[in-house]
């Protein structure tokens, strides 16, 4: 998630169109694309000059999969071999963050979520500069990130800047909620992790009172601005390691411009 202007589809906005593998777009209101209530349009000329990235999502399959399904991830992940760990970044942007943790760690696999076309097209473009082959983007809500992952199969998952909504009316349309949680709980294996960073001070609040009445996590860093900290004690990695600081282009921006960016690491204990 690279600017606050881009939040809302990253939380589940259903505007802007997808293509399936014969290139048809599909727009707002139709049951077609994997339940999202997108209907079939003819994806033409005129679309593609609009959004050359329509077109583009389609140029990497071994890296970006812009209709997935649980099974050709699945077929990715296994031409890849049997991951250490298994690493979900939802609202992956345009990839930054992802591509420096497949980078620092060939051994795991990493798999983020994103809807914005041309994020998508970056990021794809950026693992195969790179000739990362332990790295996977799919074009989806990070509200269906369950669909994709057997019960306790995922060691890490990280939310980057998500759409605070601010507004008190407007609370109910944060990712993180308690259904969201009970899905983090379903999916993650004992002894994996929650990494969350988000500038506003309200939802890091929210979030941080949902996991208070939640039995079964260990809270195992906070952090009221990470720009304070140094680089080394930046790079908390699960199971407690040290590894180099990651970093979005979002938190990147808010360090230039001296904004407290707040974050916590959460450990499922069962």
């Amino acid at each position: 998630m690279d600017t606050a202007t881009d939040f809302p589809l990253v939380a589940g906005d259903r505007s802007g169109a997808v293509c399936d593998a014969q290139g048809n777009a599909f727009a707002p209101g139709s049951p077609t694309a994997l339940g999202t209530g997108l209907r079939p349009v003819p994806l033409n000329e005129h679309s593609a000059r609009i959004n050359p990235y329509l077109r583009a999502v389609h140029d990497h399959p071994g890296v970006l999969l812009p209709t997935p399904s649980p099974a050709a991830l699945d077929a990715l992940r296994a031409a890849a071999g049997t991951p250490r760990r298994l690493v979900v970044d939802l609202g992956c942007g345009s990839g930054n963050f992802l591509l420096q943790l497949a980078a620092q760690r060939p051994q795991d696999h990493f798999v983020g979520l994103e809807l914005r076309f041309k994020r998508l097209v970056k990021s794809a473009r950026k693992f195969e500069r790179l000739g990362l082959h332990n790295v996977w983007i799919l074009r989806e809500q990070a509200e269906r990130f369950g669909s994709y992952f057997a019960p306790g199969a995922v060691a890490e998952v990280h939310v980057n800047f998500p759409d605070p909504w601010p507004r008190r009316s407007q609370w109910r349309k944060r990712l993180i909620q308690p259904a969201f949680l009970s899905e983090l709980e379903r999916l993650l294996t004992p002894g994996g992790w929650f990494f969350l960073k988000t500038d506003h001070t309200g939802y890091f609040l929210h979030v941080l009172g949902l996991i208070h009445r939640r039995p079964g996590w260990r809270l195992r860093d906070f952090c009221n601005d990470t720009h304070l900290r140094s680089a080394a004690s930046r790079g908390v990695a699960a199971g407690g390691q040290q590894a180099a600081p990651a970093e979005t282009e979002f938190e990147q921006l808010f360090r230039s411009k001296g904004q407290a960016v707040f974050s916590l690491a959460l450990e499922r204990t069962r």
